[in-house]
């Protein structure tokens, strides 16, 4: 079966209709080698351990960004997402200490009080627009923690911006988004407003100076590079800020989407909650002595990672194992097909946090990989889950939420989030 394929064009509409679903489909039907076309030009999707394995870490230096990433860079400049090489590396070394354990300890102080206070305007019985409460939760979160700013007034306009960023910056990696771009159209138009809205806001910080801010004062103030240029601060920070407040607004709306479907497991989740805080707020020390809601948390990233498929292009043509990947040819490796097969993971589709209480002993160490893997994968992985781990725990304590339909479509563009607006319904504990 060619699924969706249609002449010059080939996969390219079911691909970027519902990445994650055509993947899905392609990987059951062909197995662990899928191939498709985008365009005229043959794509390959590699869902097995070994496969994952050997573009991101064996032979990682062989391949370089996807299509995306490398359309994304003439938006977002040379920001850990979309830079290469030494420039990568280097801004990586930067970076890192912006997520040290000590930090993560001092964000933890900050993250329960931010949460609370962000939901004490829901009232009992009220219904909650879930998918932007989780959107402006997780700006504030990722602005207060990075970039020691409180951007209360700016969340209206900053939601806007990132929300046609995120809706249409991937039709410039469709084919023909070169011609798209070239043409003036007004999509282009609106993604460079979004682009200027989120630049203002950031060179405004830039502007202040490194005070309380982590990560501008480690790319600002590191004693073993050389100083950074602004527009570089700029891209760097731009690209944490938009790249850590979707992928966590994205996890955060299907952990409540799937905790609201799944009364024993919130159950279990606020039995150990009280057990361990007894109504006090959490602090990122209690997280060891609550490994259920860390569980929650990995399940959650399991059946709906927030980057659902990672593209790279081998710089030359690349065997691995069985298959040799042609010279530039789009590789696609994706957490949400690696995630849900049943080799790995019993009933794949099921939500079962009890399935992390021990690890299994027949799984590949790439069946799960969320946050990436190798010298790409995702620096703050160990931030994210505590953030996400706090802000479940914290809106908890105070709040059920209950669905008001079932579980909700997909959409797929730059994070895997619902299709549509979220409601769901606040009930005060």
């Amino acid at each position: 079966m060619r699924l969706g394929r249609l002449p010059l064009i080939g996969h390219a509409l079911a691909f970027h209709a519902d990445s994650a679903g055509f993947l899905l489909s392609i990987a059951r039907e062909q197995g662990d080698v899928a191939r498709f076309r985008l365009g005229r030009t043959e794509a390959f999707l590699l869902s097995h351990p070994d496969g994952v394995r050997g573009v991101l870490v064996d032979r990682a230096a062989d391949f370089g960004k996807g299509r995306l990433m490398q359309r994304a860079r003439r938006l977002l400049g040379d920001g850990l997402l979309t830079s290469e090489g030494a420039t990568h590396r280097r801004q990586r070394r930067r970076v890192q200490p912006v997520f040290a354990r000590e930090r993560r300890h001092a964000y933890g102080a900050l993250i329960p009080e931010l949460v609370s206070r962000h939901v004490a305007s829901w009232s009992h019985g009220g219904r909650v627009r879930l998918d932007a409460e989780m959107n402006a939760l997780a700006m504030k979160v990722v602005a207060r923690a990075l970039l020691g700013v409180d951007i209360e007034h700016e969340v209206p306009a900053l939601g806007k911006a990132l929300h046609r960023l995120t809706r249409w910056a991937p039709l410039l990696a469709a084919p023909g988004g070169r011609a798209l771009e070239q043409a003036r159209l007004p999509v282009v138009r609106l993604l460079r407003e979004a682009i200027e809205t989120i630049e203002a806001a950031i060179d405004r910080q830039i502007a202040q100076g490194a005070d309380e801010a982590p990560l501008l004062e480690a790319l600002l103030h590191s004693a073993a590079e050389l100083p950074m240029s602004k527009g570089l601060v700029r891209d760097e920070v731009m690209t944490i800020f938009l790249a850590g407040h979707d992928t966590t607004a994205a996890a955060l709306i299907w952990i409540w989407l799937l905790l609201g479907s799944n009364p024993g497991v919130e159950s279990r989740l606020h039995g150990e909650m009280s057990s361990v805080l007894a109504g006090r707020r959490p602090r990122m020390e209690d997280l060891e002595k609550m490994p259920y809601a860390g569980m929650v948390v990995k399940e959650t990233l399991r059946l709906y990672p927030p980057i659902s498929r990672i593209g790279r292009r081998p710089l030359e043509d690349v065997t691995l194992g069985s298959v040799t990947l042609p010279r530039n040819a789009p590789v696609f490796l994706s957490p949400f097909v690696t995630q849900r097969d049943p080799r790995w993971f019993t009933n794949p589709e099921e939500f079962q946090p009890e399935r992390w209480a021990a690890p299994a002993a027949d799984r590949p160490r790439f069946a799960w990989f969320p946050f990436g893997a190798g010298p790409r994968s995702c620096v703050g992985e160990h931030f994210a889950l505590g953030v996400l781990t706090l802000a479940l725990v914290t809106i908890a304590q105070e709040w059920r939420l209950v669905p008001t339909a079932g579980l909700p479509r997909r959409r797929s563009f730059l994070t895997l989030k619902p299709r549509g607006a979220v409601w769901m319904t606040a009930e005060a504990r």
